[in-house]
């Protein structure tokens, strides 16, 4: 009901404006175009963000990864002779195959570690996706935001034009001093400059919505819509957190460095190889097998080994930190959205009403001639900083709801 009364005010001075000149028959509009919903732009960016694609196509990968790890080490095959030089001697020749043994603890941690390494990619691809549902969230609100601040400013700067003309005539009449005229044309002048700067503002900001969502950000800025408060339920703070796509990322990659400091600790131990081939010696053929022991002593893989224990310790502390930073990031959002949720149901009758009426009052002691140029002024500036400030609010509103739909791990919009 607020949101409904704020957006029926914004257009409260062109029609103040309408009643101060001759009312002329507007020619027919254009069809207009569907709007640009927040969830369109959401859906357009998951799909087209680099960042989601690449966690896409390496989680991609990792799946054949998993399947090579369950391969055997590549065999070896040594060729040799001997017996050469200048004196005739008979040549003995040699052929050995060897092939490494890979069974207990060196298969089995390489293939969980490829497996742990597969999931938190998994888990990297929804992450990816959450950061690129935020940018894309405040890259839209911000097109919002400064369309609306561009658009109050335009038909500001109309109706200032038309309070203008009149005190012009006045001026002219000599029934009103010329400098009251020319403090008119000094906010009208400012006015105008303000209103080149916020539409530059809504280019620059479209720019970014374009780049995010893959297409042309100056035609789909023009149908951006200010989007309603979605809900916000209440929630287990504690539990939400752990549901968080950064925290499970964190966990996920917590278990890929156990997963890899694992395999390198089982590549420090006993390594065997089975060995056979042929020979010719002195003349004879004959077959040889054997096998290859790796005895676990000396470096015993220590620097790759230390190396990911270090790791292991360093992940668990991101993942503490995840988690302190989640629940921070949920409270303060939930705080936001509970305030501010509360702040645009009252701001339409607390805030934007009493300007309308003053500004109303303003204008009709103007145009009836009892009224002032500078309190005609003063009401208008004074309506036009309350419309943005009302407009501020409910989309400061919208934003902390979606952020805290997004906080607590759900999409951003219901």
């Amino acid at each position: 009901m607020a949101s409904a009364a704020l957006l029926a005010c914004l257009w409260l001075p062109a029609t103040a404006g309408a009643q101060m000149a001759p009312a002329a028959l507007p020619p027919a509009p254009p069809p207009a175009a569907a709007p640009f919903t927040l969830a369109e732009a959401v859906a357009l960016a998951r799909a087209h963000a680099p960042a989601v694609r690449a966690a896409q196509a390496r989680a991609t990968a990792e799946d054949g990864v998993v399947e090579a790890s369950r391969r055997w080490r590549n065999p070896t095959i040594d060729l040799s002779i001997e017996n050469l030089g200048p004196q005739d001697l008979q040549h003995d020749a040699f052929a050995w195959f060897t092939q490494p043994l890979d069974f207990g603890a060196r298969r089995s941690t390489r293939i969980a570690a490829a497996q742990a390494s597969r999931a938190y990619l998994v888990q990297e691809v929804d992450a990816q996706r959450r950061g690129v549902d935020l940018a894309v969230v405040d890259a839209y609100l911000g097109v919002a935001r400064a369309r609306q601040a561009a658009g109050l400013l335009a038909v500001h700067g109309r109706a200032i034009e038309e309070v203008v003309e009149l005190m012009r005539r006045r001026v002219a009449e000599g029934v009103a001093p010329e400098g009251d005229l020319r403090k008119l044309e000094a906010e009208q002048a400012r006015t105008r400059v303000a209103h080149v700067r916020a539409d530059l503002d809504f280019r620059q900001r479209a720019l970014t919505l374009g780049v995010l969502v893959g297409q042309d950000g100056a035609a789909l800025a023009e149908r951006v819509v200010v989007p309603p408060v979605p809900p916000v339920g209440a929630a287990d703070v504690a539990a939400a957190v752990e549901q968080r796509a950064d925290v499970r990322a964190a966990a996920a990659w917590l278990e890929e460095r156990k997963g890899a400091s694992a395999a390198e600790r089982a590549l420090g131990g006993t390594a065997l190889a089975a060995t056979g081939g042929y020979k010719r010696t002195s003349g004879f053929n004959t077959g040889t097998a054997g096998i290859s022991i790796d005895l676990p002593f000396g470096l015993r893989n220590a620097p790759a080994r230390l190396r990911a224990e270090a790791d292991v310790t360093a992940a668990m502390l991101a993942l503490e930190q995840a988690r302190a930073a989640g629940r921070a990031d949920v409270e303060q959002a939930l705080l936001a959205a509970r305030i501010l949720g509360d702040q645009a149901t009252r701001v339409a009758t607390e805030l934007v009403e009493p300007a309308v009426i003053a500004q109303r009052a303003a204008r009709a002691a103007f145009r009836e001639g009892t009224g002032d140029a500078l309190a005609l002024v003063d009401a208008d500036r004074v309506y036009l900083d309350t419309q943005r400030e009302a407009l501020a609010v409910q989309l400061d509103a919208a934003t902390a709801a979606i952020r805290a739909r997004l906080a607590l791990g759900e999409d951003p919009l219901p």
